[in-house]
């Protein structure tokens, strides 16, 4: 995770950015209390997608319904343990070393929370580990040092996560040896990496999901809605979309953000062998809209209501603007294309309506 993964501000109301903030505040707090205060000096606003996503999933786990305003919480096995958040999540006005003077809003006792500060911490270990790697950073080196253990306290919590996260970080690092000039080839390590981050939640086996109200032309005159549901390994799946296209959208737009000093300084970079090309924007835009279009659809199937207009505002909003600033579109109908997905989601073909997606 490398900063890229933010909401567009202007675009959310006062109170989601409270919120959103929270969750943020929410999860430095977590990697204090699970991990120590060392490790908070790598938290980013990545996680915060990663611990909202998944607060709202466990609010439905709980059977709350969509619309509520309380979470199901559950534990590292998998299993519903009340016990473990027995009052839900909560949110307190408390002041911190960095905000001294006004009180923030912090979410406490969440699970989605401390899942995502967990993978973030995990994650660091291994941006440490390249770092020493690739540059013989001393940073990196004494990253890894500090991590270590904590590197493998999480992977005892994790184990299957945490695996297919090493293992994509060592396909990652034969491909940039290899000098890899394929864009989806070099991506697809990093993608499947956060394809695990999401999908290795710890889910309540057993349980179906209401995933999504759709109007059902065939109910009667009093407008009832049909209810569409998911298992938990279609939940599962749904959520490994979106990890997995937001990852590869996170390592094309880095790639493109560090061309240039990739190239000043001889570094890796899988869009050497293109830059030249006349169609080299178009080619590399294509792909991160693509990805964009993809989270958006697995998002859309998800149907979630809570924390929904701070999520679809990171998706739809915040990733297309990054995309926008960083590459610069090409195409006069990129932003239409997307916009236009999502009334097209139906059919599996897009992801989002121009009303909903459109930067204003």
């Amino acid at each position: 995770m490398l900063g890229y993964i933010t909401p567009d501000k202007p675009e959310l109301k006062m109170k989601e950015y409270e919120m959103y903030s929270a969750y943020y505040c929410g999860i430095c707090k977590a990697i204090k209390k699970r991990h120590g205060e060392i490790p908070r000096l790598v938290l980013s606003y990545d996680s915060v997608l990663l611990a909202m996503i998944l607060s709202a999933i466990y609010n439905l786990e709980k059977g709350d319904g969509q619309s509520s305003n309380q979470e199901g919480n559950f534990g590292q096995t998998g299993n519903a343990v009340e016990e473990n958040y027995p009052a839900g999540p909560a949110v307190k006005m408390e002041r911190c070393i960095i905000h001294p003077v006004k009180k923030r809003a912090i979410v406490y006792n969440d699970a989605g929370i401390d899942y995502a500060a967990d993978m973030l911490v995990a994650l660091a270990y291994y941006k440490f580990k390249d770092d020493w790697a690739d540059e013989k950073k001393v940073l990196g080196a004494l990253g890894m040092v500090v991590f270590n253990n904590l590197h493998r306290k999480i992977t005892g919590m994790y184990p299957e996560t945490c695996g297919i996260i090493n293992k994509s970080i060592a396909k990652l690092s034969e491909l940039e040896k290899e000098n890899c000039q394929s864009m989806d080839e070099a991506a697809e390590p990093f993608a499947q990496l956060m394809k695990a981050a999401f999908s290795g939640a710890p889910l309540n086996p057993g349980l179906r999901f209401v995933a999504a109200r759709a109007e059902d032309a065939d109910q009667t005159e009093a407008g009832s809605k049909a209810e569409e549901h998911l298992n938990e390994a279609e939940l599962k799946s749904l959520l490994g979309e979106i990890g997995y296209n937001v990852g590869k959208w996170v390592y094309l737009i880095d790639a493109v953000d560090d061309l240039e000093k990739d190239l000043e300084k001889n570094r890796y970079n899988p869009l050497k062998g293109i830059k030249d090309d006349e169609n080299y924007k178009s080619r590399v835009e294509f792909s991160l809209i693509c990805t964009l279009e993809n989270a958006s659809l697995a998002l859309k199937k998800l149907g979630l209501e809570k924390n929904k207009g701070i999520i679809e505002n990171i998706i739809y909003f915040g990733l297309f603007k990054k995309t926008e600033s960083i590459v610069g579109l090409v195409n006069s109908d990129d932003e239409k294309n997307i916009d236009e997905s999502e009334s097209n989601s139906e059919s599996g073909s897009e992801a989002r309506s121009e009303s909903e997606s459109k930067p204003k």
